[in-house]
């Protein structure tokens, strides 16, 4: 087995290094290891997730340059079209 070790020291006079020694020194042994590795996978997705997501908000601001934030106004002829079949809608009711 191929064995990768690291150091980690905390100053314990800041409050969020801390209270992370402290729960790290609280955890059974051979649960500290696997705490660190979720936690430093977990922020580096966490990161990948808010790199797709600004990428996914700026192809959308590009995109939308070029389009009206409006719909178009209808046709008059449509619109009179529209407005004779609602009421020939409304006579089946009456």
């Amino acid at each position: 087995m191929s064995v990768y070790r690291i150091t980690t020291r905390f100053d314990l006079e800041d409050e969020r290094q801390r209270r992370a020694a402290e729960h790290l020194k609280g955890l059974k042994r051979g649960d500290g290891n696997r705490f660190v590795v979720e936690a430093v996978l977990a922020s580096i997705e966490a990161d990948r997730d808010k790199a797709i997501l600004e990428s996914i908000r700026r192809i959308i601001r590009e995109e939308r340059i070029g389009f009206p934030m409006s719909p178009p106004e209808p046709v008059p002829e449509a619109k009179e079209e529209d407005d004779l079949s609602i009421l020939d809608d409304l006579e089946l009711f009456g």
